[in-house]
């Protein structure tokens, strides 16, 4: 077997000059991966919240229970085609090297994300109007089922040693403040009237996309290779199959990796798509409110993604995400009761302590976990499958099954709390199941 050190490219000798140039390069990558990702998860969120607020009634002709239902199902559309994207894009990431990956994964989701924008409703199309949708959203998923994989092993790849966490942190802070930019654009746009909102003012958040996306296909086409996969094709190590060599030689890591995204998928997106929508239609809180609330508590994610990335450094990945799931499991019910309360700055705190404290503290150590349990050539295709199959099961269900939940219990959340608890065990199983890897080079995985 193959195996890749994270400092491999890292010359004994040759003075600051080589060591400059270096960490020179690991800032720029560091700045197009991160960037790129904001832009990535900012299309992919947009959908959440206008699933959560318009899609219901503009594509499916009904602003009650169903059209929820139907736009959270479309929403969950777009994670049951993740697993497509982290094959596909896993593959030619193994294959063909990260950086093109992450070029062609942002230029689909730009394209798919501006498309939305310009879709007519079901008034104008009739039933053609959701099945454009769904296709759109299917384009969507599988975008993004290489985004995360590709821009975080970008850092990870390229870490100095002892700091992995932080690098793979850092990229993966990208999805939390992708949704903070989403929200303000939408929270900005829900302002208006709601005539001119339902008519064109939720469109042009989805519009925007184009000139960003440009941005960042331009940020990204300057960086490098990762040291790792230029010592895998100089070598002529890459393999044919990697997702076969996968399924074939790590299966138990492949299995770990699903488990470890459990409870971040359910809890941060019953946060994101669910809780908006329970709040705004259960509880009466104006969606504008909860928009701001969410993006100012998303904003906290900047920091804190890092730092418990950088956290998980010093004391392992391990002790670091199950506190997380603890943290999470414990505050699940008080935070139903917090929003309960209708009050602003209550609503506000309990998103504080529930998004940048109990979901990051889980996350903040993920990129650097889930590519530490396989070797360089296999890797991509290890995160990506893995992890993309944990979103498509834990993350595109949450909203749908969270609404369902609440519905059959006749607007209580105590079996959501339940809900929450569980995928948090699931968590905690999938990290105990492994040992600690953040003091290691990266090799041969766990």
């Amino acid at each position: 077997m193959s195996t890749t050190r994270s400092t491999s490219t890292e010359a004994p000798t040759g003075g600051g000059t080589v060591h400059s140039s270096r960490a020179r390069e690991r800032r720029r990558t560091m700045v197009a991966g991160t960037v790129g990702t904001v832009l990535e998860w900012y299309d992919f969120n947009l959908y959440g919240l206008a699933s959560a607020l318009v899609l219901g009634p503009l594509f499916f002709g009904s602003a009650g229970l169903g059209g929820t239902l139907a736009s959270f199902a479309t929403f969950g559309v777009g994670f049951a085609a993740r697993p497509v994207g982290g094959m596909l894009f896993g593959h030619l990431g193994d294959r063909v090297g990260r950086k093109k990956v992450l070029l062609i994964t942002l230029l689909a989701m730009g394209a798919a994300t501006t498309l939305v924008g310009v879709l007519p409703t079901h008034a104008a199309a009739g039933a053609w109007a959701p099945v454009l949708l769904i296709l759109l959203r299917i384009a969507q998923g599988i975008a993004v089922g290489g985004e995360f994989a590709g821009a975080t092993l970008l850092t990870v790849e390229n870490a100095p040693a002892g700091r992995r966490g932080l690098y793979g942190a850092v990229p993966a802070m990208g999805t939390g403040a992708g949704f903070v930019l989403a929200s303000a654009v939408f929270g900005t746009v829900s302002l208006l009237p709601d005539e001119a909102f339902l008519s064109w003012g939720w469109r042009v958040p989805f519009l925007v996309s184009i000139g960003l996306v440009a941005f960042g296909l331009w940020l990204r086409h300057g960086v490098e290779e990762t040291p790792a996969f230029t010592t895998l094709r100089q070598e002529g190590a890459t393999v044919r199959s990697p997702l076969t060599t996968v399924l074939r030689t790590r299966p138990g890591a492949l299995l770990r990796v699903l488990g470890i995204t459990a409870s971040g998928f359910v809890w941060g997106y019953l946060i994101q798509a669910f809780a908006l929508s329970y709040a705004t239609k259960e509880l009466g809180i104006p969606r504008s409110a909860m928009l701001w609330a969410i993006a100012l508590a998303s904003a906290l994610e900047i920091v804190a993604i890092p730092f418990w990335g950088r956290l998980s450094d010093r004391f392992g990945r391990r002790r670091v995400v199950l506190a997380g799931v603890l943290c999470t499991a414990a505050y699940a019910y008080p935070f139903f009761r917090l929003l309960d309360t209708r009050s602003f700055p209550v609503v506000l705190f309990a998103l504080v302590i529930a998004i940048p404290v109990c979901k990051d503290m889980a996350f903040g150590p993920q990129a650097a976990l889930l590519a530490e349990q396989f070797d360089a050539r296999v890797r991509f295709s290890g995160v990506s499958v893995g992890r993309e199959f944990g979103g498509a099961l834990f993350g595109g269900t949450a909203p749908f099954i969270g609404t369902a939940l609440v519905a059959a219990a006749g607007g209580s959340a105590t079996p959501v709390v339940l809900y929450v608890v569980a995928a948090c065990a699931l968590t905690a199983a999938a990290v105990l199941s492994g040992r600690e890897t953040a003091r290691g080079e990266i090799t041969g995985g766990i």
